[in-house]
């Protein structure tokens, strides 16, 4: 009974220490690792387009909301867009998205909301960023990934107005 004990114990010590090699190996190997910046997936086309909501200004503010990356704080002013109108000036990916900004009557505010246009395959896009993420292991990087969508908002009022609105985001 001894001799299997210690045989046992024999076994048990080299597994410690080989569990304690591979995590120093696995240490080694991911301490080396660098950032390899930002991969953009999919089809790209970007453009920066106006679109006008109009609204009839009460008694309490309207709420101007979306979610998107929006740049600001508060809503900027500018005369040359026309009273009673928000404009909301949209830098988005043709390809992936549609912006549709409109006036919610249910909620009393303006929403930018946006529809979704892509006709790429979701199971081709993570096969190739299966296929880039390997290349940049390989090569000692990781990488991290996006598609663009809706990347910037900025949302523009008369300065008549500007009492009138509020940003949301």
């Amino acid at each position: 009974m001894k001799r299997m004990h210690k045989i046992l114990f024999a076994v048990f010590c080299a597994g410690v220490l080989l569990t304690g090699i591979g995590v120093g190996v696995l240490f080694t190997e991911f301490s080396a690792l660098a950032y390899g910046g930002r991969e953009i997936l999919g089809k790209t086309d970007m453009q920066t387009e106006n679109f006008d909501v109009e609204f009839e200004p009460g008694e309490e503010k309207i709420a101007i909301t979306g979610g998107y990356e929006w740049k600001q704080d508060e809503v900027l002013t500018d005369a040359r867009v026309p009273e009673n109108t928000v404009r909301f000036c949209v830098t988005y990916n043709k390809e992936r998205m549609a912006p549709r900004p409109r006036w919610a009557e249910e909620y009393d505010e303006i929403v930018l909301m946006s529809r979704w246009v892509s006709t790429e395959d979701d199971m081709e896009l993570m096969m190739k960023a299966k296929d880039v993420f390997l290349e940049n292991l390989k090569a000692g990087r990781l990488v991290s990934f996006d598609t663009l969508g809706i990347e910037e908002v900025t949302a523009i009022v008369n300065p008549a107005n500007k009492d009138d609105v509020y940003l949301v985001w």
